[in-house]
């Protein structure tokens, strides 16, 4: 055919990368729980527009529908953990933290875990091993000088990891990683420079499949209804507590801080509470029962 340049298949068996899961066997949560749940808020704030590209710097419109997660949102999904009483862990890019160090306070004032999510909510996939250590280095200078902790855990920005981010983390110490999608329950990530805890995550449990738009560089915007995100995650739940596995959100505050979700999630979290079988926790902690357990043999 006039014009038609064949293409030739790649038939060849591709090179992965060395890194090993390892699944604890017979995992069990404290006190026999059937299923874990961590409430993880992904706060990123002005570094979510202006780490794609730094032209948003200027965009009033991106900027201030990302800074009402914070100055608006925040104060009440605070409130609500506080009234029913659960745990969260706030993965907060560290630029966002020294913008707004007020709500760093009041985050640890609640006692929750604050996390690492970067400096300025950077992908890393594809990023060279050097560059990604100085980002992990530089935010996590940041989050200690504004917490006075070092933040024992991460989540990835634009869910961008590969095995190089997986190899940093682990030789500069991190407890954990919650970003991987392969297993239902706690479990260990093995590299060459040592081992992490991977706490699993879903695209199930994420608010910006539903919810989800971009003001940056074009307008747009999803819009579901707030009962539709109540009932894929219940049925979640549900699912997860039947094998035992871990409800861990990624939710963020310009999303689900708007006023209807919001009392959405306040009745989605009464139901869960009433489930007497369910662990609540933080990440941290998540991850300290899973080394528990590890440790302890049964694995």
């Amino acid at each position: 055919m006039f014009g038609y340049k064949r293409h030739v298949p790649d038939l060849s068996s591709p090179s992965y990368p060395d890194i090993r899961l390892s699944t604890l066997s017979g995992f069990a949560w404290p006190d026999g729980k059937s299923c874990g749940v961590t409430i993880g808020w992904h706060v990123d704030g002005e570094a979510g527009p202006i780490g794609w590209d730094r032209g948003a710097v200027e965009h009033m419109t991106a900027i201030s529908e990302a800074a009402y997660g914070i100055t608006t949102a925040m104060p009440r999904i605070l409130a609500l953990h506080r009234d029913l009483e659960v745990p969260a862990t706030f993965f907060v890019p560290a630029h966002v933290g020294e913008r707004h160090p007020a709500m760093i306070d009041a985050i640890l004032a609640d006692g929750h875990e604050i996390a690492h999510h970067g400096y300025m909510h950077e992908n890393l996939f594809g990023m060279p091993a050097e560059d990604q250590q100085a980002v992990f280095e530089h935010a996590t200078a940041v989050l200690e000088r504004l917490t006075g902790r070092t933040p024992r855990g991460w989540s990835a920005p634009g869910w961008g990891v590969d095995a190089r981010t997986l190899e940093v983390m682990a030789a500069l110490g991190f407890t954990y990683d919650a970003s991987l999608m392969e297993h239902d329950t706690p479990h260990l990530v093995e590299t060459a420079r040592g081992s992490l805890i991977e706490l699993p995550t879903s695209m199930v449990l994420d608010d910006w499949a539903l919810f989800g738009g971009s003001l940056y560089p074009a307008g747009s915007a999803v819009t579901a209804p707030a009962e539709d995100a109540r009932r894929i995650w219940l049925e979640e739940f549900t699912g997860l507590r039947r094998y035992g596995g871990l409800f861990h959100t990624t939710f963020h505050p310009n999303l689900m801080g708007r006023p209807g979700r919001l009392l959405m999630l306040e009745q989605l979290l009464t139901e869960m509470r009433a489930c007497d079988d369910v662990w609540w926790g933080t990440c941290e902690a998540a991850a300290d029962h899973a080394l528990t357990f590890a440790a302890s043999g049964q694995s």
